[in-house]
């Protein structure tokens, strides 16, 4: 009998769409349908003259979220690869929703590089003209053959499910025979065959992650010409980037999934992610700190121009997003409620810092009572404002005991705004400030690029919701005897 209520359980999110869902979709087509006739109105028309890219800003939004999202990625093969490659059976229970993950951020980072490229025909000319020892040709290579993968994965690791919806849902036995290709054979023995098979494709996929994130990082690191991309550590960086991000995309995406479908998924399974995450947390924060302490104790002048406009300049908001909510806060909720004397200190603290925050917001206000706190320099505005807001976010999270789905979810959507953060930085600034004498760039995005990333997004999201309607997200058991 427990069986079947498990069965059940997992079948639940099939047998209905309801009118929230429903609208969910059509808001989403919405989003789409707009961001595609803007594209074929604006930017297919007219160039990327309609952006906010210009010499020598070359590379925008559209490049940002692409290093994003195939960073991103790298979750799906992390927790799938723990599971076939490394028989960790605890996380079988997400096993496909991550490779689901991965398979769509691969998508949506192909589309962000059909957006930068203006004329989406030209991607032809790296087949007719690509030079072997360019990176940009190692990385098409290298997206092409790690989405197969990917999609093989997907396809060995939910074809048996398939099969067993075909006899659970008779009326859409056609269309689960169309996912299946044709396949309908749900015997322990092929059970036992795709298993092994899985557990290749998960070898094949670890180091062809590594690869992957590797030659992303390459393209702008072996770029001698932009101070801020030239570096050796790029490399390793990108590639603890991707797996923090993925790791928390897939964190966020179950704990959404667990919330709204109720999938039978175990709050300790949760948990026990956020734990990967917070042993993954402290190394990310290390090869910033490396980067950063090579590029301030080498005062190389280009590069301490792009150091200086992150730290205290145009770029800082971002800068110290991804530091403190995007990594320090995200590790203290990991780390469970605080006790209660370091809520006590981050009273204290609050009392001391929120008035030296606030000054900057409020210079006017609080400059005529608090004349010594006028009298502070600029370089300490940003560092206050998300000192404050860190302070702020340990109050609150020392107090109530949430649930472990809820606390963890929230640190895995602060890291992935951080890295997301952390990438427009690494992306943007460098291509501000030219090694040469030459006037320095500028970059604001166009509504254009917000409307069209977006879209992007939107698509995302549709396709990660449709196919939670088409197949169990969770890997079934079908009940045995009565």
């Amino acid at each position: 009998m427990q069986r079947f209520k498990k069965l059940e359980d997992h079948l639940q999110p099939l047998q209905r769409l309801g009118l929230p869902y429903l609208l969910g979709v059509g808001a989403l087509l919405t989003l789409i349908a707009y961001a595609v006739y803007i594209y074929l109105t604006q930017q297919l028309r007219w160039g990327l003259g309609v952006t906010g890219m210009n010499t020598p800003t070359y590379w925008g939004l559209y490049i940002v979220n692409f290093v994003f999202f195939v960073g991103l990625s790298a979750g799906g093969v992390i927790v799938a690869s723990l599971v076939h490659a490394f028989n960790i059976e605890k996380f079988r229970s997400v096993a496909r929703i991550a490779e689901l993950l991965a398979i769509s951020c691969l998508l949506l980072a192909i589309l962000f590089i059909t957006l930068d490229l203006g004329r989406p025909d030209r991607v032809f000319n790296l087949f007719f003209y690509g030079r072997i020892g360019s990176p940009l040709l190692w990385d098409v290579i290298v997206i092409g053959t790690y989405l197969l993968v990917g999609m093989a994965y997907g396809y060995f690791g939910t074809r048996c499910d398939l099969v067993k919806c075909m006899r659970l849902f008779p009326k859409r036995r056609w269309l689960y025979r169309v996912l299946a290709l044709g396949y309908t054979d749900d015997s322990p023995q092929a059970i036992a065959r795709d298993h092994k098979i899985l557990k290749i494709l998960a070898i094949v996929a670890l180091p062809l992650a590594v690869a992957l994130h590797s030659v992303t990082a390459w393209i702008l690191g072996l770029v001698k010409a932009k101070p801020g991309w030239h570096s050796a550590l790029l490399g390793p960086l990108f590639v603890v980037s991707a797996t923090v991000s993925g790791l928390a995309l897939v964190i966020l995406t179950v704990a959404f999934v667990k919330r709204i479908l109720k999938l039978p998924i175990k709050e300790e399974l949760i948990e026990d992610l956020g734990r990967l995450l917070a042993l993954a947390i402290p190394v990310l924060g290390y090869f910033l700190f490396a980067e950063l302490l090579t590029v301030t104790f080498a005062a190389e002048p280009t590069k301490i121009a792009i150091f200086e406009e992150m730290i205290v300049g145009k770029w800082a908001p971002i800068f110290w997003f991804n530091l403190v909510m995007g990594l320090v806060v995200p590790l203290v909720i990991l780390l469970k409620p605080a006790p209660r004397l370091i809520v006590a200190g981050g009273a204290v603290a609050a009392l001391i810092i929120t008035p030296l925050a606030a000054r900057f917001s409020f210079p006017s206000l609080l400059g005529h009572f608090l004349p010594a706190v006028a009298s502070l320099p600029g370089w300490v505005e940003y560092p206050l404002v998300w000192m404050t807001l860190l302070v702020i976010a340990l109050l609150i999270l020392a107090h109530p005991r949430w649930a472990a789905s809820t606390r963890v979810g929230l640190a895995a959507f602060l890291v992935v705004l951080g890295v997301l953060a952390e990438r427009f930085n690494i992306v943007i600034p460098p291509e501000l400030h030219p090694l040469l004498p030459y006037p320095h760039g500028a970059y604001t995005p166009t509504w254009v690029e917000y409307v069209l990333v977006a879209g992007v997004y939107a698509i995302g999201v549709l396709f990660f919701v449709v196919c939670s309607k088409l197949f169990p997200l969770v890997e079934l058991e079908e009940p045995k005897g009565g």
